[in-house]
């Protein structure tokens, strides 16, 4: 995973379809920290993975900035129960079900690994969570 600075930040703005003061506000919240290159801020990968999940959570459940705090912090704690826990056995399957249905609490579908290419859909319709792909959730959580 690349975590490096790429994008300025009209350019992530425009990935993001958000403003660029947007941006900025977040980074005043404390939920990014683009590196600068002088006056210039460069957004990274992970960056983007966490802007787009925290897009979700204003845009589609209504979060405001300390609602978005605590879904952060619950998405990091489901990502790190998941990943130590084992996927045989039938309280192993059923704890995860469980740990899937706190994710669709928070409005997310943790979908398997897709290209860093092809970003996922964020068009839903009333009935469907949000897509969320494993890499863009460990790209967000190792953002730390």
């Amino acid at each position: 995973m690349q975590n490096r600075g790429l994008y300025i930040i009209s350019v992530a703005a425009g990935i993001l379809e958000m403003h660029p003061q947007t941006l900025r506000k977040y980074e005043r919240a404390g939920f990014i920290e683009p590196p600068r290159s002088g006056a210039i801020r460069l957004y990274s990968e992970s960056d983007i993975a966490r802007l787009r999940l925290i897009k979700h959570f204003v845009e589609n459940m209504g979060l405001n900035i300390p609602g978005v705090r605590l879904a952060l912090r619950l998405t990091e704690r489901l990502v790190d129960l998941i990943d130590h826990i084992p996927a045989r056995g039938p309280v192993n399957q059923r704890v995860l079900r469980e740990i899937e249905g706190m994710f669709g609490d928070l409005g997310l579908r943790v979908q398997p690994n897709q290209s860093a290419s092809s970003p996922p859909n964020n068009e839903r319709d009333s009935n469907e969570s949000f897509q969320v792909f494993r890499d863009e959730v460990i790209r967000f959580i190792t953002h730390r």
